[in-house]
């Protein structure tokens, strides 16, 4: 190998970093990878849970600034995992879908990063191979911190957490004096680390 071609990444790497920062574009849409963990699929007659185990994730996000450092984003991610079966040693796959929009805020952190935190409302799809799908009401918050490497050109690193109600119900008994109501359930809690690129325009 010719010898200087040891330092070529380190000048492509100073050079980036030495690079006047890059003004923050009105809409971002990016892709990411990661690692999901936690959660779980709960049998409502019974309520017995069978654990999610830890999977590869990926997805995207689409985002638009409204006013600055003020953004709506819509997420879409794919979690590809696995239950154990009803036999001993076996496993079924899972797909867990989801739908997420929300809210993004982001402060400065230094010359060409910032922090940012997220809040998101939406769905989960819980997909067992060989069983039916079903969707559940999800909330979702997210932390990280993401900056633009050229122009139109930026990664980003965050963690993420979701809320997902999958087992309620509710009763209710009425007399002479008025109602009284209640309500039971359940939830499965998820989080995920991830990283990604994204281009703004």
């Amino acid at each position: 190998m010719f010898p200087a071609a040891r330092f070529v990444w380190p000048a492509l790497v100073a050079a980036v970093l030495a690079a006047p920062p890059a003004t923050a574009q009105t809409v971002e849409a990016g892709a990411f990878v990661g690692l999901s963990f936690g959660g779980e699929l709960v049998s409502t007659p019974g309520l017995e849970s069978a654990p999610l185990q830890a999977g590869l994730l990926y997805g995207g996000t689409l985002n638009v600034e409204f006013i600055p450092r003020w953004r709506f984003e819509a997420l879409v991610m794919r979690q590809e995992t696995k239950v154990r079966g009803q036999a001993y040693g076996t496993y079924v796959d899972v797909n867990v879908d989801r739908y997420l929009g929300g809210v993004q805020s982001q402060e400065p952190l230094s010359r060409r990063f910032d922090v940012f935190g997220e809040f998101m409302l939406g769905a989960t799809r819980y997909s067992p191979a060989g069983f039916d799908s079903e969707l559940w009401f999800t909330l979702g918050a997210a932390a990280g911190v993401k900056g633009y490497l050229a122009p139109h050109i930026g990664v980003r690193f965050e963690a993420r957490g979701y809320y997902t109600p999958v087992v309620i119900s509710g009763v209710g008994v009425c007399g002479g004096y008025g109602c009284v109501i209640g309500y039971t359930g359940t939830g499965t809690f998820q989080g995920d680390l991830a990283a990604g690129m994204f281009i703004a325009f």
